[in-house]
């Protein structure tokens, strides 16, 4: 076993001697690992999520998203740079709410075990803007514009609820590891796509119906969770 890992190791048994759950009044924060021990990530649990304990036992938390994303595509009029410029727009933004209450049972100072249920309200907006851009290349005198699409998904809104359960481990004063799985029903509505083209002097409009879709499953949400206790 290398040095850095028996260091660790006794590192954690030492700080785990201190260690205690949160009481109270108590704020906790927390991320994600996914990966392996030696090339772990750290993404957002349900993009950002805190807690507010209420007491020993009970505790409030929200999670929230929010993603933002554009890209622009260019195509010039001549090989060399000069003449029109053609341009397409994607452009998309989401966001998320995730509100939800749990229960910690009575158990050791450094494990807590809880179980707990949330809501769920996602909505997004997507939209194309092309402007003498066609297919990839410069188009003159043409113009498109797509509301509900773009190239990093549509426009849609779910909804649902979730019953989950898990444990938080604090191996030291005021952080823990923890994992959490569950089981959530979503239903997604995707709304209709309409694109509105004008070329050669005529406008057109077309749609495109959307759809909607539900059910149950499963899901871990993130495989571990390391927190902070304020």
């Amino acid at each position: 076993m290398k040095t850095r890992q028996v260091l660790l190791i006794g590192s954690l048994i030492i700080t785990g001697v201190y260690a205690q759950k949160p009481t109270g009044g108590t704020v906790t924060a927390e991320v994600a690992l996914n990966g392996a021990i030696n090339d772990i990530n750290i993404n957002l649990v349900q993009g950002a999520r805190v807690r507010y304990f209420l007491g020993d036992n009970l505790a409030v938390r929200v999670g929230f998203i929010f993603d933002s994303r554009r890209q622009l595509n260019k195509d010039y009029e001549n090989p060399d740079g000069t003449g029109g410029v053609g341009q397409e727009k994607h452009t998309y933004t989401e966001f998320g709410l995730f509100p939800g209450v749990e229960y910690h049972f009575t158990g050791g100072e450094k494990l807590s075990t809880f179980a707990g249920a949330y809501l769920l309200f996602t909505t997004s907006s997507a939209r194309i803007e092309r402007t003498n851009y066609f297919n990839g290349n410069y188009t003159a005198n043409f113009s498109q514009t797509v509301n509900g699409l773009s190239r990093f998904g549509n426009k849609q809104t779910a909804i649902g609820a979730g019953l989950y359960s898990g444990f938080d481990w604090y191996f030291t004063e005021k952080i823990y590891l923890g994992v959490e799985w569950g089981l959530r029903f979503q239903s997604v509505s995707v709304s209709d796509v309409e694109t509105t083209t004008s070329a050669g002097g005529v406008t057109t409009i077309t749609k495109q119906a959307g759809g909607g879709a539900g059910g149950f499953s499963t899901s871990a949400v993130g495989a571990l969770r390391l927190g902070y206790q304020f």
